[in-house]
Parts: structure tokens; sequence; C-alpha cells
């Protein structure tokens, strides 16, 4: 739900944990987001007329509930999100709605794709690069050139322009903001202290600005950070979705990259064109 199909590319509860701020306004860049204290209160397994469900009221960073749709938050112009009522399965893929890339319902029947044999989809368009995406690309470079001070110039761009109380998701009949909001800004020092931990600053940063963009997977393999980090997003995932990762794996060297045709291989000769490894 809301639009009766399909109910895939579902955010992880590790990714809404991530949104996690502590009371300075700050993510968890140590990756205590996902410890028992710090979760995010979810709906998994509880029914849409389970009174029962409590919101979060923990600090959270406000691009939340602009990349993912949860219970009792607004969604958009559908109404307040009912939670299990509008997911296809909870136990296959968690208690969260993509919102990103998500039509509007006042968008209905606009720019429509009519082949959809299920009823005309909307044509929505998707931003391929933007200006946040940029201005990230920006302070990875000055980091890897160790102008620490400017890398967070550029990440508090980003983070000020979030953090516009104007931007906030907000309740329809009250005007409050939808969550308790709490997004702050990097001031000098750690973890703009020394490269590495400079580093894990802006590469978080992209995970929180560009999620559901599409980016995360190829930013993680370029980085070389792909088999650790998606090991322990698995080794925290599985124990939500134990049936549906449960074998799950990621094989360092070979699934970094899908495997080249074998018919370019042979149009081109094995001597020019070699299979990626593992393949």
């Amino acid at each position: 739900g809301p639009v009766g199909c399909c109910g895939f590319f579902q955010p992880s509860s590790e990714l809404v944990n991530s949104y996690r701020t502590d009371d300075s306004g700050l993510p968890l860049l140590s990756g205590a987001y996902n410890d028992p204290g710090n979760v995010v209160t979810d709906d998994d397994g509880k029914e849409s007329d389970d009174n029962s469900f409590v919101e979060d009221t923990g600090n959270l960073d406000p691009r939340l509930d602009w990349t993912v749709g949860r219970r009792g938050i607004p969604y958009y112009d559908w109404g307040v999100h009912p939670g299990k009522a509008w997911i296809r399965n909870q136990t296959y893929g968690g208690p969260y709605s993509p919102k990103k890339n998500v039509y509007r319902k006042s968008q209905t029947g606009q720019y429509v794709d009519q082949s959809w044999p299920g009823g005309p989809l909307n044509a929505s368009n998707y931003t391929m690069i933007r200006f946040a995406d940029i201005i990230l690309w920006l302070a990875e470079c000055e980091v890897e050139v160790g102008s620490l001070d400017k890398a967070r110039e550029y990440v508090n761009m980003i983070r000020a322009r979030a953090a516009n109380p104007g931007g906030f998701v907000r309740e329809s009949d009250s005007n409050n903001a939808s969550a308790n909001y709490v997004i702050g800004l990097y001031a000098a020092g750690y973890p703009f202290d020394n490269r590495e931990n400079a580093r894990i600053a802006v590469h978080f940063e992209r995970k929180l600005e560009l999620a559901m963009e599409g980016h995360r997977f190829f930013d993680l393999v370029r980085w070389g950070e792909a088999p650790n980090t998606i090991e322990a997003y698995l080794n925290y995932e599985k124990t939500k979705r134990v049936e549906s990762l449960k074998d799950a794996r990621f094989d360092a060297g070979m699934d970094e990259y899908f495997p080249i045709p074998q018919l370019q291989i042979d149009l081109m000769g094995q001597s020019i064109l070699k299979q990626n490894p593992g393949y």
C-alpha cells in the first residue's frame, strides 16, 4: 500500500536505526545505533488495529521520514502510514515502506505507463545525480587530500539543509513535527580530527542522505568496504528477517561485480575480455 502494488524494495531495520542521533543531533558513527537501547521502535508483528504500538520518542534525523514509510507518520498526501496494512509481508521484508520515488496521491493518473497489466503505474522520473550527491563527492575529495575542515564544511551544508524545520515531516492535524527530530552540525574536532575518522563521517553522511536512491552498494564497492559492511549488515538484519535472509551471504572478490556476458567475451575474444573472478 497505499497504491496497491507491489511492496518490494523495503528499507531495512539496520538502515532505519542509522538515523538515530545523539543529544547533539549527530549520528552514532561507532555503529551503536543497532544497540538495544538505540534501535528505532517499530511495529513489527503488530496488526494495524493493535493500539499497543507506541511510536519512537528518541532523537532522530529528520531525513528518516522522507526516506522511509513507517507507522504513525504521514506518508506524503496518502495519509498516516497504518503499519502492517500497507506491508506486503512483514515477516519477509520487515515493517517499513519505501518512500523516495513513490508518487503522491495527487499525482494519480498523471504521466502513467499504460503497459503495466495490473493497471497504469506513474512514470516517476529518477534523479541520477543531485546537488547533495555532488557536495558529498567534494567532501570525499577533501578528505583524501587532507583538507578536513573543508570536508566538514561540505558535510555541514547537507546537514544544515536537513536541519531546517521548514522541511520536517509534520502532522496534518497540528503541524507539529511528526517525530523528535534532532540534527546538528559537526563542530571542529572529532570526527574531522584525522583522515580516517573524517572518512567514516563522510561515508555515513552519504548513507543517510542518499538512502534508497541506488547508490549505497556502488559506494561500498568503490570504497573497498563492501565485504565488511555487508557482513555486519547481514549479521544484524538476519536477527530480524530470520527466514528470508538465512542463506544470504556476500562472497568477497566476486559479488562486487556481475559476470560479463559470455556472448561479449566470445565476440571480443578471451584474450581481450576476461571474465570477472568467481564466475
